[in-house]
């Protein structure tokens, strides 16, 4: 995704890969045919990744603009039609999706990440290996997409959105603000924890609950 000039997409083709280039911009995908014509292993395909449909394949690789990182990774979340992925991501972004509950990075992206696939940090980057060179330095993140729950993926996001715009108040009061509370929560999870310190599987538990009502 963002294949760019084509130079990783020349080292997954020489070491044998077919590959989708995606690329939105239209100057590039030029670019990209040209190198690449010829090559049965390279499908180079004007696309914005964002609004088409996560093609089956085994991997996805990219090199994530900051500026698109919350959606991409949202959308492959959503979309598990791949055995892995491999993004490189802002650092900061990429170690929210590990973060524990209770730290700072922990928020609404933490939670949805790790309940829906298993996310490692597996190297880094750093900025002068980029032109032009980005402010900050580079993560390499590998996901591995988790079936399990996946009914309540909507549910989670829905809620992710609601509790983790006050992370730092209690739950209840979060839930009664936006005319969630129940009395039958009570017994889910404890209402009297604050946003940031509930776990993944402590949100997933309210979701399925809150279907339920």
């Amino acid at each position: 995704i963002g294949a760019g000039l084509g130079t990783l997409t020349l080292e997954l083709a020489r070491r044998g890969a077919a590959v989708i280039a995606v690329e939105v911009d239209r100057r590039l995908v030029e670019v990209l045919r040209d190198r690449f014509r010829g090559d049965s292993l390279v499908d180079v395909v004007c696309s914005d990744a964002l609004s088409m449909p996560v093609p089956r394949v085994d991997g996805v690789v990219s090199n994530v603009p900051y500026a698109i990182s919350s959606r991409l990774l949202l959308k492959l979340l959503r979309e598990p039609s791949y055995r892995v992925a491999v993004l490189t991501l802002q650092r900061e972004f990429a170690l929210r999706l590990v973060a524990k509950p209770g730290t700072a990075q922990y928020g609404r992206i933490s939670v949805i990440t790790q309940l829906y696939s298993e996310v490692e940090v597996v190297g880094s980057v750093s900025r002068r290996a980029f032109y032009p060179q980005p402010e900050v330095d580079s993560l390499v993140i590998r996901l591995r997409p988790r079936m399990e729950n996946r009914e309540f993926f909507r549910d989670v996001e829905k809620l992710t959105a609601t509790i983790f715009s006050q992370r730092r108040r209690k739950l209840a009061k979060v839930m009664r603000g936006a005319g969630l509370y129940s009395p039958a929560l009570e017994g889910v999870v404890d209402l009297e924890k604050r946003v940031y310190k509930l776990t993944p599987r402590e949100v997933l538990s309210l979701a399925i609950a809150l279907r339920d009502l």
